[in-house]
């Protein structure tokens, strides 16, 4: 939950949001896990100042925190007049609200505001402090007992161990920034958002689609491995290329350490004349139903305030290209061409050996050519055997085959949100409305063959602790995917796709 108090001349007025679970009203606000709290922080603000039009300031509770609106105002109106801009605490000195002047966000620094700790009340208060022209920002004890050792993860859905550290790390580096220029206001904003594969390419996409009004960033700190995909993805923001290797899948590194080791790895002077936002996981996605399109909207700025808004909601931002234009043209007489991607980014996703050995075997029965990446085990059952190590090669190749098949990965996302090309998707650990396409011809997704799923595990399934998942459409569902996309890309019959004539 999210809190917020409306100060006006006359009175208080209260408001309760939520961290939305699929349905986006006024109330509810897109949980997003690729942005820090402080974010929620300045959307929560806005939104309240559109709902009362006559506050003066505002009021907001902690993201971090559960605190509803009628306890939040208990709190922070027990104590007389309310100075702002100020850091309300627990009866220690862990912060729980911030008390934001009006002003702060009509002169349009609302922004920076994801750039708190929400950790440290004395690093908040001095963010604030710089944000209001210099002068003192109180510390606002309450009532409210003290908050004590953190757990790992909060009942908001944050994780927070090394994350703590990081949005700690990019407060106190704004604040010296701040401090430093005297043109503070007109710096850049610069995502922090480095890999992996297909993390760049959602943040890629999102710069395309978040309007002018509300995109705040203008740069993304992208490692130098994935930097072909963010060029070749169109990002929009400018690329501040980090020279050093991602951070390990294994989680050996969380995302809060590598963002914080990272910084002296930047480019000469980019931290002088750059705000930092830690960008990468805040939250745990899988538990949020949005795309990682609209999490990465929604961190770039965009409220992403309706349904509407959502990528699911709007057309499909790549349109259907037709055979002609996207693939080799499927010939009377010639095989139909069938690329496969069937590893992931971690073990869990890949397609399972014995029904990937039915998969490949049925496809080369039916007369179909078949292509898979990066698998040389897939050669013993008359696979043909590629490696795919650049967005160019990757491209060369979904340009020679009719239909790409391809479990949750970068090459899937690439294939069916950047070219548009006919495509079967496999989902089985990993949640299909946190990076699926959007329906379209030429897009198909079969349902999984268990309800267990998704998991969201990485190293083994939890229920049959096996380094396999078995959730995963069968080989016959797959072929008739395969056969129905080609069908209706090339305008024949399943029958006619296989040579066999057209179907009675």
């Amino acid at each position: 939950m999210l809190s917020s108090l409306a100060i006006t001349a006359g009175g208080v007025e209260s408001f309760d949001f939520r961290f939305s679970t699929g349905a986006l009203t006024p109330n509810d606000i897109l949980d997003c896990a690729t942005t820090p709290p402080g974010r929620y922080v300045w959307e929560v603000a806005r939104r309240t100042l559109a709902a009362c039009p006559a506050a003066d300031a505002v009021v907001v509770s902690n993201p971090i925190l559960p605190i509803r609106a009628s306890r939040l105002a208990k709190l922070v109106l027990a104590g007389g007049p309310l100075p702002s801009p100020a850091v309300v605490t627990d009866e220690g000195t862990f912060p729980i609200a911030y008390i934001l002047p009006r002003r702060l966000l009509d002169e349009g620094l609302g922004r920076f505001l994801c750039l708190l700790s929400v950790s440290r009340s004395a690093a908040d208060a001095q963010l604030l402090s710089r944000l209001a022209g210099g002068g003192f920002v109180p510390r606002r004890p309450t009532t409210l007992r003290a908050i004590g050792a953190l757990p790992e993860s909060t009942p908001q859905g944050y994780v927070l161990g090394d994350n703590l550290e990081a949005w700690l790390v990019q407060c106190v580096n704004a604040v010296k920034l701040m401090r430093a220029r005297d043109d503070w206001r007109d710096l850049p904003f610069a995502a922090h958002h480095p890999g992996h594969a297909g993390d760049v390419l959602f943040f890629s996409l999102a710069s395309r689609l978040v309007p002018d009004e509300h995109l705040v960033f203008s740069a993304q700190v992208v490692c130098r491995a994935y930097l072909d995909i963010f060029r070749d993805c169109g990002n929009r923001l400018a690329p501040i290329v980090l020279d050093i290797p991602p951070a390990p899948r294994n989680t050996d590194v969380g995302d809060g350490r590598y963002f914080i080791d990272s910084l002296a790895h930047l480019p000469p002077g980019v931290v002088e004349e750059t705000f930092i936002v830690f960008s990468r996981y805040s939250k745990a996605y899988a538990k949020s139903p949005f795309n990682l399109i609209d999490h990465a909207r929604f961190s770039l700025g965009d409220p992403v305030a309706t349904f509407a808004d959502t990528i699911y909601g709007s057309p499909p931002p790549v349109p259907h290209h037709t055979a002609a234009s996207r693939a080799a043209p499927l010939a009377s007489g010639t095989p139909l061409k069938v690329l496969m991607q069937l590893t992931g980014g971690w073990d869990l996703k890949a397609y399972p050996a014995r029904e990937r050995r039915v998969l490949i075997r049925a496809l080369t029965d039916l007369g179909c050519a078949v292509t898979v990446i990066d698998l040389p085990d897939a050669a013993a059952d008359g696979a043909t055997v590629v490696t795919a190590g650049s967005t160019a090669a990757l491209k060369a190749l979904l340009a020679e085959h009719h239909v790409f098949l391809s479990v949750d990965s970068f090459p899937l996302h690439f294939a069916s949100q950047v070219l548009g090309h006919p495509t079967v998707a496999i989902f089985g650990c990993t949640a299909p409305g946190n990076s699926d396409a959007p329906r379209r011809p030429g897009y198909r997704l079969p349902a999984p063959a268990l309800p267990c799923g998704p998991c969201g595990c990485l190293d083994y399934c939890p229920l049959l602790m096996t380094r396999e998942c078995t959730n995963q459409p069968r080989p016959a569902q797959l072929v008739a995917a395969i056969l129905e996309v080609a069908a209706e890309v090339y305008g024949a019959s399943p029958a006619s796709v296989l040579g066999l004539g057209d179907a009675a």
